[in-house]
Order: C-alpha cells, then structure tokens, then sequence
C-alpha cells in the first residue's frame, strides 16, 4: 500500500506513517498540497498528515486542505507521535565545534532553549529531513549540524551528537490517516471531525455548539479559521466523541443542520488521542 507524507524521507511525518500504517511503501511529497492531489489523484491509497503539535498547536494547512477535498477524501484515522529531537552531524565531529543547527522553524522553537544554552544559531530550513540529508551532503559550512530525528540519522550516515533535546519532554505531534472510504464504526471509541459556518446573528455558534450539548456529545476540540469567502467570515472545526452513526451525534449532526449556514463531516474514526 503506497501511503504519501510530506517532507523527505527520514522525517517525523514518515515515521508516523510507517507506526501508523505498519508495512506501507512510504510516498514523500514536497508539499502538503502535494500530498492531498497525490491521494486526490489515485497516486497513493491513503495519506498520513500532521494536524496540531502539543506546543506549537493546529497545523492550519492540513485543516483548509481536509475541507478543500471533503467531496473526495476524508480521515480514516489519528496517530500520536512521541516527538524527540537529536543533534545531528558528519561522523567524528565534536559538539563544541557545532555553531549552527538547520532544521524546520518548528522544530528550532521546540529546541530554542536547548541551543540557546549551548550557543548554537538556529537557522531555518524547510524540512527536518531535508536539512539532515543537506548537512550529510557537506552543506559548504563547517560548523553546520541538523536538528531532526534519530531516523534521520541513519537514513543519511550521520552521527546523532545529543538525543532528545526538545525543550518540553511531553512534546508530541498528532496525525491523521486520510483517504477516499470512511472508517467502518466497530466496538471501540469514535471520534468525529466536522466543519461548520454559522449564520450572521447573535448567538449563532452557542447555538449550535448547544446541538451537542443537548444531546450529551463531548466537544474535544473547537477552532475557527479564516473563511474562503467574504472576509472577516469564519468556520468553525470540531473534534467530538463518538462515531458520527451514534444516535446521539446523528441526531446532533441533524440539528445542526437548521442552525448553520452548512456542515460538512471530515472524518469519523477510531478514537487513539
């Protein structure tokens, strides 16, 4: 089963791919874009992407891009990765000879105070894999060294310097699994993603937040981002318990129906975070 990721290979995106999806052939894509016309297209059979991290929040991309293709794709499933980051450089070089670490501006935030303290520049670039295998590949700077997973180390013959250096122990990225069926509901805990724009009154997201209230559905998650209509207009994405068959959400699906402008269910899954 070919299953497409963005980044190159050796980046965390991959690595949850492959805990997610234990014997995929792994298909790197340049973009997130890429990698929803790559599953759109037939190229890959599913695709595993990252949705929000413990501290740096929601992946805005991955949201726009699971409404853009909701006529076509939804999300069949979520996975946690336990994010740890290592220093990465060429064999045999010593850490105090290191002066500057390349990686993705994400991954530099959730190591800032770990270079700080050792006087290393961060510098950015435009994936924690694509830095490793540039640092492997010379890179024209001496002092250079990468900040990416261990996997990457080994994917391009670098010497991991130190190992877990990410500021916050607990740092951990979520993913979703996306492709063309929906998930078939069994015995174990759903979850359901939805979208949703609310009508121009007062009162109108309390209103509709309160079809889930009134039928006992739990909210996991609620964020609003940039409509791509008129400006200053917002949708609302939500995370709720259950599978989106359950009476109780089904009923609250229904109701939210008369207090929305539309709804649109992403995704109804197998509940893991």
């Amino acid at each position: 089963m070919r299953v497409a990721f963005q980044g190159e290979p050796g980046a965390y995106s991959e690595q949850a791919l492959l805990e997610a999806v234990p014997g995929a052939e792994s298909l790197p894509a340049p973009l997130l874009r890429d990698v929803f016309e790559l599953l759109a297209h037939g190229r890959a059979e599913l695709a595993v992407v990252p949705c929000e991290n413990s501290q740096a929040g929601s992946i805005n991309e991955t949201y726009d891009l699971l409404l853009e293709y909701a006529d076509t794709l939804c999300i069949r499933g979520e996975h946690e990765l336990r994010v740890r980051h290592c220093l990465l450089a060429p064999t045999d070089t010593p850490i105090d000879a290191v002066r500057r670490a390349y990686s993705h501006p994400q991954a530099l935030a959730q190591t800032a105070n770990w270079l700080r303290g050792r006087d290393i520049q961060p510098v950015a670039y435009h994936d924690t894999a694509g830095a490793a295998r540039w640092v492997a590949a010379g890179a024209g700077d001496p002092g250079a060294a990468a900040v990416a997973s261990k996997r990457a180390a080994d994917v391009y013959g670098l010497q991991v310097l130190a190992e877990g250096i990410e500021d916050n122990p607990t740092n951990r990225t979520r993913f979703l699994v996306v492709g063309h069926e929906p998930a078939v509901p069994d015995a174990v805990e759903g979850k359901t993603s939805l979208v949703f724009s609310t009508q121009n009154r007062p009162g109108a997201l309390y209103n509709a937040l309160g079809c889930l209230a009134a039928e006992q559905v739990n909210l996991l998650k609620l964020e609003s981002r940039p409509s791509r209509g008129e400006g200053w207009e917002y949708v609302f994405y939500v995370d709720c318990s259950g599978w989106a068959t359950d009476p109780a959400l089904a009923a609250a699906l229904e109701a939210l129906t008369h207090e929305t402008g539309w709804v649109r269910v992403l995704g109804s899954y197998p509940r893991s975070v």
